[in-house]
Parts: structure tokens; C-alpha cells; sequence
């Protein structure tokens, strides 16, 4: 099974857990149409039907889902959640308005690790503000960076507030230090209160969806 045949992976979970494309549609709250282009037809696998097979099914590994890697089933969860770190597909990151983050209330959907990047938590993205670096569908890993460290143009951070949950490009105003600007590629820069923000993350890894 190649390793970024998605279609193929959900095929063979699918399969495995005795689920017709009928029976799916009610499991999963898509229809039925909609999945059976995605499944059977020439559709791409949207990520709303990854994130359903994730909340559905706890026990498949969201590594072996997403990136085709190690097997289908998690083999201890006590490991997973010791190695590797939360993905949140319940909680996706855009230019839009969305809950704060708070991680000692949320519950993960499952556990990713990448042995190259040591991210705190991981997320959805949706939205197009920040392609072509980060398209809607991608996963980001991220780390938790504190809102009065040193900001790197270059780098892209995660900003919560009271009100959204959005990746940027960063800058601190020139004239106002409390001001960060946050910039995209596809959308007005505007500033943001450092005093607003709740949490600051950098994103260190990416997942990008095929």
C-alpha cells in the first residue's frame, strides 16, 4: 500500500471494520452520495471523513491514517500518549473566529509523532489565508512560545485569543511594542493586543494533505 494513498487506507479501514458505504454515511454524518464519490469514485478524500473516522474510532492510529506510517491499530495508548503528542481534529486553525484553546479542558482525538519534530500539539487547518506554505486540509505541529519572546518574521506562529485561532506570519509594530502584526500571504496584515492573546504557538511540523 503506498504510503500517501489515503483513499486506499480508509478502503482498507473501511473493510475492516465491516462498513459499507451505506452503513458509513450514518456512522460518520456524511452523505452518502457525497461518500461514495470520495470511497468509490475518482473524489478525493475530504479531511472531514478522516477527522469522523478519528472521532469514531479512537483506536485507529491517526499516524498510519494520515501518513500511511506504522499499523493501522494503536498498539498501546499509554505509550502513544507518553511518545507522541495530542491532535485535536475537533479544534481547526484559520484566519476565522474560533474557541480559545485551552488544552487541560480539550480532548484529543488521537496521538501523532514525528521523530524529527518535537510539537506540543497538533491541528487541523482550514482556510486559505496562508497559502501556498500552509494549505487548507495541512496539519500543524506546534510549539508553545511565550507572547513576549523574540518574534521571527520568518517563522509561523499559532495565536489564540479570546475570540480566534488563526496562523501567521509575525511582526512587532515599530512604534507600538505591544501591537503584533499578523500577516498572510492572502489577506490585509492587521495588528493584535498582546495583552489579548492567550496563547502563542510555533509551528514546527507540518502534515500536508494529498
Amino acid at each position: 500500500m503506498k504510503k500517501d494513498n489515503i483513499k486506499e487506507r480508509v478502503i482498507a479501514l473501511l473493510k475492516a471494520k465491516g462498513l459499507n458505504v451505506n452503513r458509513a454515511s450514518k456512522l460518520f454524518g456524511i452523505p452518502q452520495r457525497t461518500l461514495n464519490r470520495q470511497v468509490n469514485e475518482d473524489g478525493k478524500i475530504a479531511m472531514d471523513l478522516m477527522y469522523s473516522i478519528l472521532d469514531n474510532f479512537p483506536e485507529i492510529s491517526p499516524l498510519w491514517l494520515i501518513m500511511g506510517e506504522g499499523a493501522m491499530l494503536r498498539e498501546n495508548n499509554i505509550v502513544q500518549e507518553c511518545c507522541a503528542a495530542p491532535f485535536f481534529s475537533d479544534l481547526p486553525v484559520s484566519a476565522g473566529l474560533r474557541d480559545c484553546f485551552d488544552p487541560s479542558t480539550e480532548r484529543a482525538n488521537g496521538f501523532i509523532s514525528l521523530p524529527s519534530h518535537n510539537a506540543h500539539f497538533y491541528f487541523p487547518v482550514t482556510g486559505t489565508s496562508m497559502e501556498p506554505e500552509v494549505f487548507s486540509g495541512d496539519i500543524v505541529g506546534v510549539v508553545r512560545v511565550n507572547p513576549g519572546d523574540r518574534i521571527s518574521p520568518e517563522a509561523i506562529y499559532m495565536i489564540v485569543t479570546n475570540e480566534s485561532r488563526m496562523i501567521k506570519h509575525c511582526y512587532i509594530d515599530e512604534n507600538n511594542p505591544e501591537l503584533l502584526w499578523c500577516v498572510s500571504p492572502n489577506y490585509p496584515s492587521f495588528p493584535v493586543n498582546r495583552a489579548d492573546i492567550c496563547a502563542m504557538f510555533r509551528v514546527v511540523s507540518r502534515i500536508q494533505y494529498f
